[in-house]
């Protein structure tokens, strides 16, 4: 099983949990991590990540991603620079015809080899449609899609990486990004959206349980009723997309949630959980001062 993530910054613990999750759902498959990096990724982080894969048995590849080769891209602000790497997967990975590429914001809690084994025929991959809030229900038609069931979900995709390098994806994708960088609310998802989206394989929504998908009403409006209940009950990979508060590691997530992440970051070298959206005791200590009497 080929799986790709792209990590900078904080995100090396998050992805290092993922991958945990992902070895333990692998259903005895192999695993072989294809992680994509830029130049700030530091030669501790690579020795420790290889040595938590090694002991669960995975081969793992590590992709530098020089910054030139993200120039003309919009990379300031939430998402960065590692959101544009898995455009490049086609080269990088010339010899691999298909891989399972996901964001460090999630967590595998069901047996993958299910989705790893969906065919994809002539698609240029298989991704869960996107659940949008109402105010944003007119992006995919100012992007030029039909209308919001067009509109994938990039957290997890299964690349057919051989149709995308037949035909040139990569070139058409990073071309679009470049002469569209302004208009591009969503960055690398936009452009994956509006380049690819053509050729998509809809994928059951347990294959991406975002919190869209298990808190949203309109979900059943996109999936269906049944689909919805079964992402809820049975979720194969739990996305914690969105806002801070959203993720397992910020002080205001939903503990029922959030206690898979924990599971597994404790299994990594970066077991200790920095919460986030904690007010520092410090301050805490110059407020109470300010406030005696």
């Amino acid at each position: 099983m080929h799986v790709s993530c792209a990590v900078e910054g904080d995100y090396v613990p998050h992805s290092a949990a993922m991958l945990d999750s992902v070895i333990e759902h692998s259903g005895g498959c192999g695993v072989h991590v294809h992680y994509l990096h830029g130049p700030d990724f530091t030669p501790e982080s690579e020795r420790l990540l290889r040595g938590m894969l090694d002991e669960r048995g995975a081969r793992v590849t590590f992709l530098d991603i020089a910054d030139e080769r993200v120039e003309g891209l919009p990379t300031v602000g939430f998402t960065g620079k590692a959101t544009w790497y898995r455009l490049f997967l086609p080269e990088l990975l010339p010899d691999i015809d298909r891989v399972l590429h996901l964001d460090a914001d999630l967590i595998a809690v069901d047996d993958l080899v299910p989705l790893w084994e969906t065919e994809l025929g002539d698609h240029y991959l298989g991704a869960v449609t996107n659940v949008f809030m109402d105010h944003h229900l007119h992006r995919p038609g100012q992007l030029g899609l039909d209308g919001p069931e067009t509109y994938f979900n990039a957290g997890v995709l299964l690349l057919n990486l051989a149709a995308l390098r037949a035909d040139g994806q990569s070139e058409r994708m990073l071309d679009y990004a470049r002469r569209n960088a302004d208009r591009l609310e969503w960055r690398d998802q936009d452009t994956l959206n509006v380049v690819l989206g053509h050729r998509r394989l809809a994928l059951h929504p347990r294959w991406n349980a975002m919190n869209a998908v298990l808190n949203f009403p309109q979900s059943a409006d996109v999936f269906g009723a049944e689909a919805v209940e079964e992402a809820r009950q049975h979720p194969a990979i739990r996305h914690y997309e969105g806002p801070a508060q959203n993720k397992p590691w910020h002080y205001l997530s939903d503990p029922g949630t959030r206690s898979a992440y924990l599971r597994h970051r404790a299994r990594t070298p970066w077991p200790r959980v920095r919460m986030e959206g904690r007010t520092p005791r410090n301050v805490l200590r110059g407020v109470r001062a300010r406030l005696r009497p």
